[in-house]
């Protein structure tokens, strides 16, 4: 052979030694990488002989290969479980794929389950199978505490006194014993399918309609209800309960928990007519309604206030919660006084609280009271305004500006839950009634969500509404005249004079009777009529005035001193007089509103720079 020839096939053979020196790292190399994939990697052949083991596998399992050299894969399988996986294999081998759920036997006696796959491949006319082995113990742990947190949930509901409903979009899926009982069926299963709302009585169709719908649109999370339900003999039984708004299997959901309040209603509804009857008696006896001009410290005969003494009577009769609405200065406190006076609490406090007036870090502590050194200032043991109450009435005025949070807390103590001094660990519990007052729309609020729906309908049992002044008119001679018995020297006083009391009653009283009150009570000191519009004066109808920009002077500084109401004092003693009057007037309206500003201003019906600079004029800064 020539030199050439062999140098050609030296280079050949170190071609082929490199060739299979490279094959052979790289088999390593994959070798290395299967052996070391997360899971259970296998490889093995169609007598089940193993071929291929990843060390994960050997951790988990405890075999090495070796192990399984000298038995078949079955061996590393469950005996229980050896029938399905060879079943799984040979559907693999005859159609490419399979996979199946196991339990793996560990050396060390344990039984993991396994979700397995396996691919069938040949190689040189050899078939084997390539599979993975996933850990399903985490799955079939959350799986089994899932049923036991249903078996618990299904025997709290089978176990408590009070029905509990569930229902996802129009159909009820669960109901429990009590329930059913309530209902007047015999079997769960009469209930299931059944809509909810078909359970309402046709009288509160519409009421439970809304209720549903607000849950159901995610418009509330929780909703309190008392109302009339069906039988399933068609009678009909009162009930109160909650509707939570809840995900049961990643679907939204109502849940409603409920009782059968049937007797204490009964009850209720029978004192209520008992008691409206007893003070029906007493009214015919005193005098016909009608004829009333005065009821307590409320003064007026018009059509709307009698409306107003019926609706206080009815409110007196009973133990119900009170809202009373009406503009600033209408006489809301009054109100709420008259049915106190009138009310089986008579005898026992009234604790008047202005919600508006109290600084919102002292909030607790002024209604839930505060044990000695609670905070820094607190030297000594308090009561707060659930504890002056107890036996009598709360009377929560401006009740809208309330917090949330302690709408929370005082909802809790209303429905008998207590409460806890600031600064205490011990349970406090309150007999009072309540009743609140505001000037605002609590509806508006409640969608705003600045009022809690639990709160609001707890309060909102009674509503009553209090005419503005210009809506009643005609009870103007007769306030005019109490305040003059009242405010007059020597408690003499003449009959205000006949422009006077035109102009007065074409007057439209934005700040109603308070208003009113201040305008005689100045009018008898200075002898001049304030707050008036030329148009008043003049005797004309007034037009009503747009809303004022928040730097508006007052509108009374315009008014001109009546003929009937001239003094013959120079002019600028007069001047003196009425900034005299004016400054009184604005101290005792801070001294009323506890020298909030806001408040004060609100209250004189002028703006928070116009009070400021009267205050500085004045000297009250």
């Amino acid at each position: 052979m020539s030199t050439s020839a062999e140098n050609d096939a030296a280079e050949a053979v170190q071609k082929l030694q490199k060739d299979v020196k490279d094959l052979e790292g790289k088999s390593r190399f994959f070798e290395a990488l299967l052996r070391g994939l997360p899971g259970i990697f296998y490889v093995f052949d169609e007598d089940l002989k193993l071929v291929l083991w990843n060390e994960n596998a050997e951790a988990v399992t405890g075999y090495s290969s070796d192990d399984l050299k000298q038995d078949d894969l079955l061996g590393m399988i469950a005996q229980e479980d050896r029938r399905t996986v060879l079943r799984a294999i040979r559907g693999a081998f005859a159609t490419g794929f399979g996979t199946t759920e196991a339990r793996m036997a560990t050396k060390d006696g344990r039984a993991i389950p396994y979700f397995f796959t396996g691919q069938s491949t040949r190689i040189e006319e050899k078939a084997y199978l390539v599979g993975m082995g996933l850990d399903m113990s985490p799955v079939k742990q959350a799986e089994r505490d899932l049923k036991e947190s249903e078996a618990l949930y299904h025997l709290f509901a089978e176990r408590m006194t009070e029905g509990v409903m569930l229902f996802t979009g129009p159909k009820i899926i669960f109901v429990n014993r009590a329930f059913v009982s309530m209902c007047g069926y015999e079997r769960e299963d009469e209930l299931l399918g059944v809509k909810p709302l078909d359970l309402s009585a046709e009288s509160y169709a519409v009421y439970f309609r809304e209720l549903y719908d607000a849950l159901a649109a995610g418009l509330a999370q929780e909703r309190f209800f008392q109302a009339r339900w069906k039988r399933k003999n068609g009678s009909e039984f009162w009930v109160e309960g909650r509707g939570n708004r809840i995900a049961w299997k990643e679907q939204p959901s109502i849940l409603i928990t409920a009782r059968d309040i049937t007797e204490a209603k009964e009850k209720e509804i029978t004192m209520r007519e008992e008691a409206e009857q007893l003070r029906r008696e007493n009214v015919n006896l005193r005098s016909s309604i009608k004829d009333r001009y005065k009821f307590g410290d409320i003064i007026g005969k018009s059509p709307a206030m009698q409306k107003v003494y019926e609706l206080v009577l009815n409110a007196a009769a009973t133990n119900a919660n009170v809202i009373i609405y009406g503009e600033s200065g209408t006489g809301k406190e009054l109100v709420a006084r008259a049915i106190h006076a009138m009310s089986s609490r008579a005898k026992n406090d009234f604790v008047p609280v202005n919600c508006a007036a109290i600084p919102e870090n002292l909030l607790e502590s002024e209604f839930f009271g505060h044990k000695k050194g609670a905070f820094t200032g607190a030297h000594t043991d308090k009561h707060g305004f659930l504890d002056l109450a107890d036996a009598g009435t709360l009377f929560l005025d401006e009740v809208g500006e309330l917090t949330p949070v302690l709408q929370v807390k005082l909802l809790r103590a209303i429905e008998g839950g207590g409460y806890t001094p600031v600064g205490s660990n011990i349970t406090k519990t309150s007999d009072f009634r309540v009743i609140a007052a505001t000037n605002r729309n609590l509806m508006d609020l409640c969608r705003k969500g600045q009022m809690r729906e639990d709160f609001f309908f707890r309060i909102h049992i009674i509503p009553i509404t209090l005419p503005p002044l210009r809506q009643r008119t005609d009870d103007i001679p007769l306030l005019v005249e109490h305040f003059l018995r009242i405010y007059s020297p020597d408690k003499k006083f003449a009959p205000l004079p006949g422009q006077v009391m035109e102009a007065l009653g074409n007057y439209d009283w934005p700040g109603n009777v308070r208003e009113l009150q201040n305008v005689i009570q100045r009018y008898l000191t200075v002898k001049r009529l304030d707050f008036l519009t030329p148009e008043a004066l003049s005797g004309r109808p007034s037009q009503p005035r747009p809303p004022r920009a928040v730097e508006e002077e007052p509108f009374y500084s315009t008014a001109a001193p009546l003929p009937a109401a001239e003094d013959d004092r120079s002019g600028a003693g007069l001047r003196d007089a009425t900034q005299g009057v004016e400054k009184n007037v604005i101290k005792e309206a801070l001294d009323r509103n506890r020298w909030n500003k806001t408040k004060t201003a609100l209250d004189l019906g002028i703006s928070r720079k116009t009070l400021f600079r009267k205050m500085k004029q004045f000297g009250l800064i």
